[in-house]
């Protein structure tokens, strides 16, 4: 005897639903198919009467074919647009060639036109393809070829810097022809061959000025109010701050500068140290926000940094600054200001570190006493 088998309701109704769907795909299939065939005499009534349509030939009236063949071009048909005109007068580019009509400021215009709005390509293929339009170009021409020449004949000027040194002996990379980092110390030990990335140490200087600028654009109407938003227990309010303060009668910016160091990834022991500035004339809690922060330099690599390499353009840009002074021009109206530090801020290890001293759990680290 067979054994009876007995369903739940759940698996019945599902078998249903599956049966009515089934049902549903075959009666869609046979309307389609009908339609299809209805289709195909409308697409050939329709493609007879385009060529029916298309063999007529276009008529003109006498009048028009007569004003068509008397006109002529004269003095007001210019194709030239005010926009041309205008950069033909701010053009002050040389000639892409010798006898050449266009400038290479407006050849290069067209060319990045074409090659990022139409054509879609990346900075890499860009970048290939003008060594090959300067390759077929006749000699000597003035095609640029690298990122930095396009964005400086643009009048562009970047606003970071990056230097590649030897992780061992922090002396500048060369490159090779592969694109690849080699050390150009004889007397190192990775001199006369390729650089590992975990051998090669990255450093980025960032402008100063220019971020200084859009954060007092942004917060103009706070540091010309005379109205105290600050905490009695804020740095503005300290002895130190207030008595620098009253020797200048200028608009001051002060800088506190605070750094510590995080690793990019945890598998490896590569390590990135930001060294940050934030100005005190803003009150917290706006003095902390990242649009406020400016960011003065970044070392990247798997070895702690050294602080002589690292904060070498940093150091010589705020001391620049702080010499000479700066001046922005914001709402038509010219502000000058006067630059100056306060302190630097960091953890134990990042102190003992930059200030290079003894390690904060060694003898003699405390900075304030002479205790073993």
């Amino acid at each position: 005897m067979y054994r009876k088998c007995y369903y739940s309701r759940r698996t019945i109704e599902k078998r249903a639903r599956r049966l009515r769907r089934l049902e549903k795909n075959v009666s869609y299939s046979d309307i389609s198919s009908n339609s299809e065939d209805e289709n195909d005499h409308h697409v050939q009534d329709t493609q007879y009467s385009k060529s029916t349509t298309s063999n007529s030939p276009l008529t003109l009236d006498d009048d028009e074919a007569c004003d068509y063949e008397a006109y002529r071009d004269d003095e007001h048909d210019s194709t030239k647009k005010a926009n041309d005109i205008q950069d033909d007068f701010l053009d002050r580019s040389p000639p892409l060639y010798n006898n050449s009509k266009l400038s290479s400021m407006k050849s290069m215009k067209l060319l990045m036109d074409f090659l990022i709005s139409d054509v879609h390509l990346d900075k890499r293929n860009i970048l290939r393809l003008l060594k090959l339009i300067k390759f077929l170009l006749p000699e000597p021409n003035t095609l640029p070829t690298t990122w930095k020449s396009i964005m400086k004949l643009f009048g562009r000027t970047n606003l970071s810097s990056t230097t590649f040194l030897c992780s061992r002996c922090h002396q500048l990379c060369g490159k090779t022809t592969f694109n690849t980092k080699i050390c150009r110390n004889e007397t190192c030990l990775h001199s006369k061959r390729s650089l590992r990335t975990n051998e090669i140490v990255e450093i980025v200087n960032l402008d100063v000025r220019s971020q200084l600028k859009l954060i007092v654009n942004r917060n103009i109407k706070i540091l010309t109010k005379n109205e105290n938003y600050f905490p009695t227990c804020d740095i503005s309010n300290g002895s130190f701050y207030q008595t620098t303060l009253s020797k200048s009668k200028l608009n001051t910016i002060t800088l506190v500068l605070h750094t510590d160091g995080a690793p990019l990834v945890r598998t490896t022991k590569q390590s990135i140290w930001p060294l940050f500035a934030s100005v005190v004339e803003i009150p917290p809690p706006l003095r902390e926000y990242q649009n406020n922060i400016i960011l003065l330099a970044l070392w990247s690599s798997k070895s702690k940094p050294n602080v002589n390499v690292f904060l070498k353009k940093t150091v010589d840009e705020i001391k620049f600054l702080m010499a000479e002074g700066t001046s922005f021009f914001i709402n038509g109206m010219e502000f000058n200001f006067v630059i100056r530090t306060q302190f630097f801020i960091s953890d134990l290890p990042a102190r003992s570190l930059f200030l290079q001293t003894t390690y904060f759990n060694g003898y003699y680290a405390c900075h304030y006493c002479v205790t073993k």
